[in-house]
């Protein structure tokens, strides 16, 4: 009997991996700790209410072993967020004795989830990487004021330590923070070192979203090479430093040796999604982080014929992989409901780059929520958040422009006399 497949959390990655792996008639358990999200409508999957691993560790650890005692084999479980992991990892010795879990060892996991670790590793095994710099305190600000170059990007060593309780507030829920300058640099510093004093300063490499390339990939118990493919992020929310909206799959095999080099010389095994960026100064596609998990695009996989979820799955179930072909191009991956959103904004500031925006959506698709074979998602999604957000987000716009109009508002405003 196949083992289930068990994904912590239903958002685009979670409900992509219960469709990648039901369409093969896997049986999928989703947990999730949301109850309005889109991916608990899914068909492919049994979704069950649990605690969350980010707010409840100790209680989701009690829920997974209770369920896991029911199961009457070892399950696999699929992490899609860095919290996740590092659940999995925390409890490794309890869950062991009845999951599989999809991660790597403590060390590797360490090394990838530590951006100050895995620029060191690019250092030893000679793979391309923007300068980066240590930062734990103001001192190592001054220390380094005369070798930082501009502009560069803030960066939490750990990315998940910044969402930890009141943390993404106090960053502004930003997940990178740009910067040009050194009083720019020493304000934002001052700013978010309230989150955690210990952050990473990445050299920016010049370019727009386009120039951000992924050699996805997946490597076997013994580190070897077992398949990748690669995509091009198009459009990201927000601009610059956010997460992929349209993204595609393209040919860029140049970039699977130094992943390879790299991530064997970690010792790593299972899923990765390793980011380049392109720097037309220095010719050269530079490494910018690994993600040691499934992550929201990976359903490209299996569009261009890599899928790395099914064959991951099959590994880590000792069952036979299927035979790999070349990967195919041109398909692309859209966030409809960040595609939407991003252009509800550039049309209502009419804003020129609206048409860039759908041009660049065009062609073969697959989305991360609506599938023809699976509707339900969309329609829970456009019922339970999209329609409620889209009525409250008009209702704050137009509260906006009737003060706007209210006479002597703005000189009430300047005299202090205003109140909300």
């Amino acid at each position: 009997m196949r083992p289930t497949a068990v994904v912590m959390n239903m958002f685009y990655t979670g409900l992509g991996i219960a469709r990648s792996l039901g369409e093969h008639g896997i049986p999928v358990i989703g947990l999730s700790a949301e109850p309005r999200i889109y991916g608990n409508f899914t068909r492919y999957a049994k979704v069950v209410r649990c605690p969350d691993s980010r707010r409840q560790p100790e209680a989701l650890l009690d829920y997974l072993i209770q369920m896991g005692k029911c199961a009457g084999q070892r399950n696999i479980i699929f992490p899609t967020r860095d919290d996740d992991v590092v659940f999995l990892d925390r409890f490794r010795r309890e869950l062991q004795e009845f999951y599989i879990l999809a991660v790597p060892e403590r060390a590797v996991l360490d090394a990838c989830l530590d951006k100050w670790k895995t620029y060191q590793w690019a250092l030893h095994t000679g793979v391309p990487t923007p300068n980066c710099w240590l930062i734990e305190d103001t001192q190592d600000l001054e220390r380094l004021r005369n070798e930082l170059t501009f502009p560069c990007v803030l960066k939490a060593v750990m990315a998940h330590e910044w969402r930890k309780g009141s943390n993404w507030q106090l960053v502004g829920g930003r997940k990178a923070v740009g910067v040009s300058s050194w009083q720019e640099l020493t304000g934002e510093y001052a700013a978010i070192s309230r989150a955690g004093k210990r952050v990473l300063l990445q050299e920016m490499v010049a370019g727009g979203d386009e120039c951000l390339l992924i050699a996805a990939c997946l490597l076997d118990g013994q580190s070897s090479w077992v398949a990748g493919f690669n995509t091009q992020k198009l459009v990201q929310v927000p601009e610059g430093l956010g997460t992929g909206c349209i993204v595609q799959g393209v040919d860029r095999p140049e970039l699977f040796e130094p992943t390879a080099r790299l991530l064997k010389a970690m010792g790593y095994t299972g899923i990765a999604e390793v980011e380049y960026k392109w720097n037309a100064v220095r010719q050269q596609y530079q490494l910018i982080e690994i993600n040691p998990r499934p992550w929201d695009q990976h359903r490209l996989g299996k569009a261009c014929g890599v899928d790395l979820i099914y064959l991951a799955y099959c590994e880590y179930a000792g069952l036979p992989r299927p035979e790999l072909s070349k990967p195919a191009t041109g398909h692309k991956w859209v966030a409809e409901d960040s595609l939407f959103m991003a252009a509800l904004q550039l049309f209502w500031h009419r804003d020129p780059r609206l048409r860039s925006l759908f041009h660049l959506a065009r062609g073969k698709r697959i989305y991360a929520i609506w599938s023809a074979a699976d509707p339900l998602p969309l329609l829970g999604f456009a019922v339970t958040r999209f329609l409620p957000g889209l009525a409250g987000t008009g209702a704050r716009a137009m509260w906006s422009a009737i003060q706007k109009r209210i006479p002597g508002r703005e000189d009430r405003k300047k005299k202090g006399l205003a109140y909300e």
